[in-house]
């Protein structure tokens, strides 16, 4: 098993990127990750203050990973920013005791459209 994290630097970029990427995972990315082949889970993250945007992915295998890498384009297209690539082996996976009953669809991408 194979993470990928990808992270873009936009703190010389304004603040609004940070919704329009939200309103982007929400309308198109999601769907292209959606039952991805050798994907097992993806995490978007960002940090305003700092600037940072990003994905944290786990692969089923190298491939899969490269794959990603190879056809990556779209946050790159929208910001003008070339992502920096990590490629880490996975040792182990532990999961918590918590109460979300689903991971799916929570996170600041979705908090608009659960107010229409």
């Amino acid at each position: 098993m194979y993470a990928l994290i990808l992270n873009w630097d936009l703190s010389e970029k304004p603040k609004e990127i940070f919704q329009t990427l939200r309103e982007y995972i929400a309308n198109e990315s999601w769907k292209r990750y959606e039952n991805k082949k050798g994907l097992l889970q993806k995490v978007w993250y960002s940090n305003e203050e700092t600037g940072q945007f990003g994905g944290i992915y786990l692969w089923e295998t190298k491939e899969a990973m490269e794959e990603e890498i190879r056809t990556m384009y779209r946050v790159k297209a929208m910001t003008g920013v070339d992502p920096t690539i990590t490629r880490l082996n996975i040792e182990a996976i532990q999961e918590g005791d918590h109460s979300i009953e689903k991971l799916t669809s929570i996170g600041l991408a979705w908090i608009k459209k659960s107010h229409n």
